[in-house]
């Protein structure tokens, strides 16, 4: 038996790594846990949470296993590699968030460590190499392990893997501990269709001293899968039938945490050194007891499985953020957006601990523990503490409230005697309070409650239905006018609402004043149809509402429980608010006491844009000089839109400074301040920035970055406050520049005479656009180091779309533009002299046919030419016919029969005084080959649809003339 004490987790996967090193493979590093060039793992129902990430190990591998790598990808070469890759199953096909915790070897993070063959070794070294790894070179007791083989499938065509149970019996392995293995635990396919082939799987008894062999593959958490060998040797086709591959691979998998398990003779992967420093870290945070490493009901008081969904859940939050899936609602970023509230409600519940910078607070001791193997997680250490906190904050504004309501349908589920949630209050739960459906399922077990997902289904499903509509009428909202303003003021008498909260983070009670309809003021909802548009009108907000080109906010106005008024859309008149949106359920009526929710994970975004405006208006200043004046701007959560006054375009030159100077003004993590000054006073600041003919309201707020208000009034005139990006703004703002991270441009034009327009991105918006460049980046050197060839030809092609489309900064996109050009270019001369060279071979080999004795009173040539599917040589060898041989015809076609096939024919004037058409003639080809041909007599030109039929085409276009001339008597 192997002694635990000498296998840290390090050496563990070191010696990994070493061990193939040693037998020629090629240390390959791990690939982002977002594969973003991967469609297949990306799938997008937020309901069923089916998103995937990286789930295995050969995920980065898939295009030499499918054939589709280029030939000048650095991977093109391997022939062996091995790697740890780092995986998540957290949705889509593989999903194991529901076991974490509840078991001792499901994680929704782990690493996969991985030794491949592509096209070189197969079964006999793939095997022997397996044992000899496990039982000298880790010293884990041979009697403990059970190896298992394909059985084979009859209704498949596929006989048992006996070859793999001999090579198993061949390294000593007895045969009472080989077990056979049905389709779903012994064969393995990459998808529908494509490689696939029989796998053997290692697994371990962890107690020992007994012949486990029954308990393999029985979900027994004592006896585990550790390694998997696939050895992939078919192709499954489209019918389901499967073909030997040409070249034969291995790929195998080694669950990285259940064989330090292993190596650590502990019966659990939490009891190893990969989750103790994590558990030590959680209990000095907390405050909690000890782990103990109980499940179930030995857990008693839950704490044991907090402590594992905790630390699961910060590998996954913090390797995920790493490698660039944010928080969000859609797609991976909604995946890792439920695991932080899943992991900051268990935290809460059985730790006690204040949601809002938890995880973030754990994160040092992942990054001491993991940063040295994937050093990633070090470098982006401060933006993966940045994002969790924010999300954790945006959760705890909504989780007490929810779990109260949540309480509440809990409680009259079981007074009533149910023993489920409907579907309705399950859907509320998520769209309220942002409960995704398996925290929810989870909460409800802790209930001994249950769900039915089909009717959290069909509750989705009316929810959306039912708003469709009023979503679109956002535009069609009744506007108070000058007579509805004098009535609200002098006959209701209502007085503005207090709008200071709208700067303030988190949720504020109000108050219901009115209704306001298209018809006018209503005291209640309750006469309103349906989902029905109307405006609500509170007694304080801390919605935005849309003014100095920042958009208005949108959010919920709650009465837990019993109503909810989604906010889509809030204007200001004169000082009033309007909340313009629809309910959701309930009703409202003046007087009610209600919480203003707004959407602070989508100001967040504004936040920032809109701090970075006032950055690019002073660095347009400093740059372009004094008489730039802002002519408009738009500030949403996905950029920002400014407009200037200028008389020329901005040169590249300029704008590198432009964006530069912001940017260093950004990094200086400067803090915000603002403050409520007179007017008059304001506008002694030297160098404050105001839109040229606007009216400000007196007093005025003062937005300065980097430099107290106070202290700009003790000297107003001071020439250095010119150095200060100072501003009239009723907006909100980021309390520090550091939250901006980056700005960059994306473009810059005119849009009027004298008018210019920058738009701009900053934070996440600003680290994609830098993302998305970088991968073009490799895409062009990949293309550039690729041979001349069809295949190098699309893929320029397809980037030059892909070029014009990318929303990237604009220095970046015209230093990619000029790379992109040259390598254009290059491949433009390189099919210019291919071209001019097979139409010179197309010529040439029809020439020669007609200078052959036999063949110089023939009237005409049908023939197959020696070059690719080039319809510009075809046509080139009918122009010299139709021009210089005018006499002679010629029926020539060009390509592939496993590929692409042209064809075109030109009719001599010999043959078409007889009445020879070319139109009859490649009618009669295309029964044949298929597709169309265009083009005026004498000449047609077409493609077949059909290549296979090349030769059969041939055939009958030297069939159809023979016939036509003998009816000719010709």
């Amino acid at each position: 038996m192997a002694d635990g004490s000498t296998w840290s987790s390090t050496k563990v996967r070191q010696t990994f790594l070493e061990f193939f090193e040693s037998k020629g493979h090629t240390i390959v590093p791990s690939s982002s846990v977002v594969p973003f060039d991967d469609p297949t793992l990306l799938q997008t129902d937020m309901l069923t949470n089916d998103f995937s990430f990286c789930n295995a190990g050969m995920n980065q591998f898939k295009p030499i296993f499918l054939g589709t790598i280029g030939k000048t990808d650095p991977m093109a070469k391997l022939k062996r590699a091995t790697d740890t890759q780092k995986c998540i199953r957290a949705g889509g096909k593989h999903n194991d968030l529901d076991d974490v915790g509840k078991d001792s070897y499901h994680h929704t993070f782990f690493e996969m460590l991985g030794n491949w063959s592509f096209g070189d070794y197969f079964k006999k070294e793939a095997i022997e190499w397996s044992w000899e790894l496990l039982t000298k070179v880790y010293g884990l007791d041979a009697s403990r392990l059970y190896c298992s083989y394909f059985e084979g499938d009859p209704a498949m065509g596929l006989e048992p893997d006996l070859e793999a149970k001999q090579l198993w019996m061949a390294v000593g392995v007895p045969e009472d501990h080989i077990i056979p293995g049905n389709m779903k635990d012994n064969f393995w396919e990459m998808g529908d269709q494509g490689p696939c082939g029989p796998c053997s799987e290692i697994h371990y008894d962890k107690i020992g001293g007994r012949n486990a062999a029954a308990l393999v593959n029985q979900d027994d958490p004592m006896v585990v899968e550790i390694w998997n060998n696939v050895f992939i040797q078919f192709d499954r086709q489209a019918d389901k039938s499967l073909k030997s591959l040409p070249a034969k691979h291995v790929d195998t998998g080694m669950g990285f945490e259940r064989l330090v398990s292993a190596l650590q003779n502990t019966s659990s992967n939490y009891a190893t050194d990969v989750f103790t420093p994590l558990f030590k870290k959680i209990q000095e945070v907390a405050g909690a007891r000890p782990y103990t490493d109980k499940y179930g009901k030995d857990d008693v008081d839950g704490i044991d499985t907090a402590y594992r969904v905790v630390a699961d859940h910060l590998r996954l939050l913090s390797f995920a953020i790493s490698d660039g899936a944010a928080p969000n609602n859609i797609g991976r970023g909604y995946v890792v957006r439920r695991v932080l509230r899943r992991g900051a409600r268990y935290a809460r519940k059985y730790f006690k601990v204040e949601i809002g910078s938890f995880f973030s607070s754990l994160l040092p001791a992942l990054v001491e523990q993991m940063g040295e193997q994937f050093p990633d997680l070090k470098q982006k250490q401060a933006d993966i503490v940045e994002i969790l906190d924010e999300e954790e904050v945006a959760f705890a504004i909504t989780l007490d409230r929810g779990e109260k309501q949540f309480e509440k349908y809990a409680a009259a589920a079981i007074k009533a005697g149910e023993n489920k949630l409907s579907g309705a209050e399950v859907w509320r739960l998520y769209d309220t309070f942002g409960f995704s459906t398996d925290l929810t399922q989870l909460m409800a077990e802790e209930r001994g409650l249950t769900i039915d997902e089909n009717e959290v289904e069909i509750a989705k499903e009316k929810a959306r239905e039912a708003s469709k509509a009023v979503k679109d009428a956002v535009q069609t909202f009744p506007k108070l006018n000058v007579h509805q303003i004098a009535e609200l003021e002098n006959e209701i008498k209502i007085p503005r609402p207090d709008a200071e909260p709208k700067y303030l983070k988190g949720d504020t009670k109000s108050k219901v004043q009115l209704i306001f309809t298209k018809d006018g003021f209503l005291k209640s909802s309750k006469d309103l149809s349906p989902k029905a548009p109307f405006g609500l009108i509170l007694d304080k907000t801390n919605f935005y509402a849309e003014s100095g080109g920042q958009v208005a906010d949108t959010g919920r106005v709650i009465i837990d429980g019993t109503a909810e008024f989604r906010v889509l859309d809030v204007q200001e008149y004169a000082g009033y608010v309007v909340h313009n949106g629809y309910l959701e359920y309930g009703d409202l009526s003046a007087g009610d006491e209600v919480i203003c929710e707004y959407d602070e994970l989508r100001r967040h975004p504004i936040r920032s844009n809109h701090t970075g405006t006032h950055i690019l208006n002073h660095s347009l200043r400093e740059v372009l000089g004094d008489d730039i004046n802002q002519k408009g701007s738009l500030v949403d959560a996905d950029k920002l839109r400014f407009d200037f006054s200028y008389k020329t375009g901005v040169t590249l030159s300029q704008i590198a400074i432009i964006e530069d100077l912001s940017n260093r003004y950004i990094q200086q993590n400067l803090k915000t301040y603002t403050k409520d000054v007179d007017l008059g006073l304001a506008k002694q600041i030297e160098g404050v920035r105001a839109v040229f003919g606007e009216t400000y309201p007196d007093p005025v707020r003062v937005v300065s970055i980097g430099v107290e208000v106070d202290e700009l009034l003790e000297n107003p005139k001071n020439p250095e406050w010119r150095k200060v990006s100072v501003e009239f703004c009723g907006g909100t703002h980021v309390d520090q520049t550091g939250i901006i991270k980056d700005l960059v441009i994306v473009e810059e034009s005119g849009i009027a005479k004298g008018i210019r327009r920058i738009v701009a991105y900053t934070g996440e918006g600003a680290k994609n656009a830098q993302r998305d460049a970088k991968l073009f980046k490799e895409k062009l050197d990949r293309i550039s180091a690729m041979d001349y060839g069809d295949e190098k030809a699309a893929a320029v092609k397809a980037a030059a779309v892909e070029l014009d489309r990318l929303s990237i900064s604009t220095l970046t996109k015209e230093e990619l533009r000029k790379t992109f050009l040259g390598i254009q270019k290059l491949v433009v001369e390189e099919q210019k002299k291919r071209q001019k060279a097979e139409s010179s071979t197309a010529l040439t080999a029809v020439q020669k046919h007609f200078e052959q004795e036999e063949n110089k009173d023939r009237k005409f040539y049908v023939g197959h030419l020696p070059i690719s599917a080039n319809a510009k040589a075809i046509s080139d060898v009918m122009t010299y016919y139709k021009t210089k041989d005018k006499a002679r015809s010629v029926y020539v076609f060009a390509g592939s029969k496993d590929d692409a096939v042209m064809h075109g024919v030109y009719v001599g004037t010999d043959l078409a005084s007889k009445g020879v058409t070319a139109e009859e003639w490649t009618t009669a080809v295309s029964t044949v080959i298929g597709g169309k041909t265009g083009g005026k007599e004498p000449s047609r030109q077409g493609a077949g649809a059909e290549p296979a039929k090349l030769e059969e085409a041939v055939a009958k276009a030297e069939e159809w003339i023979a016939e036509k001339l003998k009816a000719l008597s010709i």
